[in-house]
C-alpha cells in the first residue's frame, strides 16, 4: 500500500477516534418516580423520604402545600439532582380547554361544599356543650391541676385560660403558653362525653428544642395535648376524638395516652413507639413496621412527635 494511502487511513481512524471519546455517553434518562400515598402521610413526611423539597413535591403534581391528600393517591416525584427527567415528563401537558373549564367549574364547587362542611362541622364541635357537665372541666398534671367552669356567655373565661394553661405548662420547666381556644373547646367536649371525668394531661405546651423528633410540632404552639382519663380506654378516646372536626388524633399503642391537636384539616395515625423513642408510623395495612409479627391496628394521619416528652405516670400518681 502506498505511503500516502497509508497515512491517509490512519489519520481517518484517528479521527474518529477522537470523536468518540470526546462524545459523552448518552445518560439514561431517569424512569419517572410514583409515590403511592398511604394513610398517615404528609406532603411534608413525602418530602423528606425522598429528599426534595415540599415546594418541589407540590410544583410537580400541580397542588400547593395546603392540598389535601389521601391514602392510595398516586403523585410523581420531583427529580434530585443527577436525575434526567424524561422528555415525555419535561413538555407542559395540554388540557382540552372545552373540558378544562367544566373540570375547573366542578373542582371548585366541590371544594367549596366540601369546606362549608368543614366549617359546620368545626362550628358545631367549637359550640359549648349543653348542660353543667358540659361547661365544667377538670384536669390534672405534674405542674397542678384546675377545676372549673369554661365559659360564661359562651366564651372561654380569663381565669379558665390562666388554669388550663398552667396545667399544660411544661412539665420540665413549668414555662407557660397560651392555650389555644379551640383546643380547650375540645377538652371540654371530650371530658363532657365521657360523663365529665378528669382529664390526666401527660403533656401540653413543649417549648422548641433542636433535637425534638417533629421539627413543627403543635406543642410547642399550644395548639396540642396528650392526655388520657382514668377509667377510660385510649382507644375508646381514640375513637371519640376521630369524630371532632379539624383536630390530629394520634394513637400510640406502647405508650399510657391519646394525642390531640386542633389544624385546618383532619388527619389521624398511629405511633407504635415507646416513650422516648423516636416516631414509628404503622404501615399502609396499619401494622407496626417495627415488630417481627404483624400487629392490627388502624392507620391514618399525621403524626406530632409526641413520644419525645412523655411523662411515666402511676396509676394514682395524680
Amino acid at each position: 500500500m502506498p505511503r500516502s494511502v497509508s497515512a491517509l487511513v490512519c489519520a481517518a481512524a484517528l479521527t474518529l477516534g477522537t470523536a468518540a471519546a470526546a462524545t459523552p455517553t448518552p445518560r439514561v434518562a431517569a424512569a419517572p418516580r410514583v409515590h403511592v400515598v398511604y394513610p398517615g402521610q404528609t406532603l411534608a413526611m413525602i418530602a423528606k423520604r425522598y429528599n426534595v423539597t415540599v415546594d418541589a413535591l407540590c410544583k410537580a403534581n400541580g397542588i400547593t402545600p395546603k392540598s389535601a391528600i389521601r391514602p392510595k393517591q398516586r403523585l410523581m416525584l420531583p427529580a434530585r439532582d443527577g436525575d434526567v427527567v424524561p422528555a415525555s415528563l419535561d413538555k407542559p401537558v395540554l388540557d382540552d380547554p372545552k373540558s378544562k373549564s367544566g373540570k375547573a367549574d366542578k373542582a371548585d364547587k366541590a371544594d367549596k361544599a366540601d369546606k362549608g362542611q368543614r366549617g359546620k362541622r368545626e362550628a358545631a364541635d367549637d359550640k359549648p356543650a349543653k348542660g353543667k357537665k358540659g361547661a365544667v372541666l377538670s384536669l390534672q398534671s405534674y405542674t397542678g391541676s384546675w377545676r372549673g367552669q369554661v365559659y360564661k356567655n359562651g366564651k372561654v373565661t380569663d381565669a379558665a385560660r390562666t388554669g388550663i394553661e398552667k396545667v399544660l405548662a411544661a412539665w420540665r420547666t413549668g414555662q407557660h403558653q397560651p392555650i389555644n381556644d379551640r383546643l380547650i373547646r375540645m377538652l371540654v367536649r371530650v371530658s363532657a362525653h365521657f360523663g365529665g371525668k378528669p382529664i390526666r394531661v401527660v403533656s401540653g405546651f413543649r417549648p422548641y428544642t433542636p433535637n425534638q423528633y417533629t421539627p413543627h410540632s403543635r406543642h410547642n404552639s399550644g395548639h396540642a395535648v396528650d392526655f388520657s382519663i382514668p377509667g377510660v380506654r385510649n382507644s375508646e378516646l381514640r375513637d371519640y376524638c376521630r369524630t371532632l372536626a379539624n383536630v390530629g388524633c394520634g394513637y400510640y399503642p406502647n405508650s399510657s395516652f391519646v394525642h390531640l391537636d386542633v389544624r385546618e384539616t383532619s388527619a389521624h395515625w398511629v405511633d407504635f413507639s415507646g416513650p422516648g423513642q423516636a416516631p414509628r408510623y404503622a404501615d399502609a395495612q396499619g401494622r407496626d413496621p417495627g415488630a417481627e409479627g404483624e400487629r392490627e391496628e388502624p392507620a391514618a394521619g399525621a403524626g406530632d412527635g409526641s413520644n419525645d416528652d412523655e411523662q411515666t405516670f402511676e396509676p394514682d400518681a395524680i
